[in-house]
């Protein structure tokens, strides 16, 4: 998972040198320090303390993954410091926190649009792939989420998110063959499956939460991505009628000027874009507490993409777009 947080860091990164080049807010300078926590939940809240004990932070910004997320957005809470655009749409972190601000669709929102969608096309079968340690939490999502259309899952394929050792579920999927796999896990494991289901004849096409590199996943699976469905909390990267994603290209490009676009640099952006808003309304002084109510209430159109924290909610957007991967690898809306 570690291009995600590059690519997170980068695209916040840019965001921020773009309002440093302006001279900052109030003449202050944003200034991003990152620390990495390996994936390992343990380190992610060493880290969080660190941040906040250490370099005196005003928030925290782009966690990874649900077990980084979740363990930060805790010590922040506790710490009373904004954590802000954590990667991961896990459910823990859309109950109402006055110091936790999203800016992403939820998993909900994504697997709903998904299933809304396959329903209204007329299909019934539908199976979901999972993560092992996360059971507990999302095969009861989508189990619900199917029954509100009088279905059940076709079938249920836990991976572990650090084993490409797949071949039992690839016989599981091919045995069951739904119509279509609903898929809420990362690159390792789902690239394993879908290269050990294609090698049985299983053709089910699978439609995959954001969770993904997948970009990174099409570039690993080539001709056998064609097909596959991927949900995207963002705009595509490369669309130019979206003023935001436009003002990411050219600040993208100018802090990183050989790095591709991606859907994950510019939620990385989106983030940075909303910490910045929130630090504009914060005043000439700026403090944790300043910040969060700033960011409390807050609605603004960074361009052509809301970020909404008013009402009783703190989940800024709730965006979702499925995109289609063609035979030449390009993502189609």
């Amino acid at each position: 998972q570690a291009g995600f947080g590059k690519e997170m860091r980068d695209g916040g990164f840019a965001a921020f040198n773009e309002i440093n080049k302006q001279g900052g807010i109030n003449g202050r300078r944003v200034e991003l320090i990152t620390l990495d926590d390996g994936g390992n939940e343990a380190r992610a809240k060493e880290n969080a303390v660190q941040l906040i004990s250490e370099h005196k932070v005003v928030a925290l910004f782009g966690f990874i993954s649900r077990p980084s997320s979740v363990a930060g957005a805790k010590i922040a809470s506790e710490a009373k410091i904004p954590f802000i655009g954590p990667f991961s749409g896990t459910p823990a972190l859309y109950k109402y926190d006055p110091y936790i601000f999203t800016v992403r669709a939820s998993y909900d929102d994504e697997l709903d649009a998904m299933v809304r969608q396959l329903v209204m096309t007329g299909h019934k079968r539908i199976g979901f792939a999972f993560l092992s340690d996360a059971r507990a939490v999302n095969v009861p999502l989508v189990e619900k989420l199917l029954a509100q259309h009088g279905l059940k899952p076709a079938v249920l394929i836990g991976v572990d998110r650090t084993s490409p050792e797949v071949k039992q579920q690839a016989r599981q999927l091919a045995d069951a063959n739904p119509e279509v796999l609903l898929a809420l896990a990362n690159n390792l494991p789902l690239t394993a499956l879908t290269r050990e289901a294609r090698k049985l004849g299983n053709a089910t096409p699978f439609w995959i939460v954001s969770f993904v590199d997948s970009s990174l996943m099409v570039k690993d699976l080539g001709a056998l991505a064609q097909g596959q469905v991927f949900a995207q909390v963002v705009p595509l990267p490369t669309r130019r009628n979206v003023r935001v994603v436009k003002d990411y290209q050219r600040d993208y490009r100018t802090s990183f000027p050989n790095a591709p676009l991606s859907f994950t640099s510019l939620e990385g952006y989106i983030a940075g874009r909303t910490v910045v808003e929130g630090l504009k309304r914060t005043g000439p002084r700026i403090d944790r507490e300043r910040l969060a109510k700033a960011m409390d209430g807050m609605k603004v159109d960074l361009g052509d993409f809301w970020i909404d924290y008013s009402g009783e909610s703190h989940n800024g957007s709730r965006f979702v777009d499925l995109t289609i991967v063609n035979k030449d690898g390009q993502f189609l809306n």
